[in-house]
C-alpha cells in the first residue's frame, strides 16, 4: 500500500487520501454554481415582479401602481429588467396614459439595451403606446424605422444571395 507523508510527518494510505480529496472538491462550492443559483434568483424575482405589474396593470385604475413596482426595481433595487417585464410596463404606461413615463421607458431601453432596441414586438408595442398617448409624431418614427430596419436586411439578404449565385457561376466556369 502507497503511503503519502503531510507536512506534520503524518502519514496517510494514498487510498484515503484520494476519498479526502475527492470529497473535498465534491463537496465545496463553487463560485458557478453560485453564481447559477443567483441567477436563478434573479429571474424568479424578475418574473415575480412581472407577473405582479401584469394584473395590476389589467386594472386600469392600478396600472400606475404597476408602474411603481418597476421603478422600484429599476431604480431602487438596482436591478435589470428583461424583455418581458419592458413590454409589461410600456402596457400599464398605456393603460395609464403616462406619456412621460413611456417615453422614460423607452428611453431607458435605446441607452441601455441596444440589442433590444430592434425587437419588433417591442417597436410595435410602443407605437401602440403612442398612437393610444396621442403622440402620432413618436408613432410615425418608430414605423419609419421598422420599415427601413426591415428594407435593409431584405437589400442585405438579396445581395448575399446574388453574390452567392454569381460565386457558383464562376466555381461552374472553373470546373469546366
Amino acid at each position: 500500500m502507497l503511503w503519502t507523508r503531510f507536512s506534520r510527518g503524518r502519514s496517510l494510505p494514498s487510498v484515503q487520501l484520494r476519498f479526502f480529496l475527492t470529497s473535498t472538491i465534491r463537496h465545496s462550492p463553487t463560485h458557478s454554481t453560485s453564481k447559477k443559483s443567483d441567477e436563478d434568483a434573479d429571474y424568479h424575482d424578475r418574473l415575480s415582479k412581472t407577473k405582479k405589474m401584469r394584473l395590476l396593470g389589467l386594472q386600469s385604475n392600478q396600472a400606475r401602481q404597476a408602474l411603481a413596482i418597476y421603478d422600484d426595481y429599476i431604480h431602487r433595487q438596482k436591478k435589470l429588467p428583461d424583455l418581458r417585464m419592458f413590454a409589461v410596463a410600456i402596457n400599464c404606461a398605456m393603460i395609464a396614459e403616462d406619456l412621460a413615463k413611456g417615453r422614460e421607458i423607452h428611453q431607458f431601453i435605446e441607452q441601455n439595451f441596444p440589442h433590444l432596441k430592434d425587437n419588433l414586438m417591442l417597436k410595435q408595442q410602443l407605437r401602440y403606446f403612442y398612437i393610444k398617448c396621442n403622440d402620432q409624431i413618436s408613432a410615425d418614427k418608430l414605423f419609419q424605422q421598422s420599415s427601413i430596419k426591415q428594407h435593409t436586411q431584405i437589400e442585405e439578404t438579396h445581395d448575399e444571395k446574388l453574390t452567392s449565385i454569381h460565386f457558383d457561376q464562376l466555381n461552374k466556369i472553373k470546373i469546366k
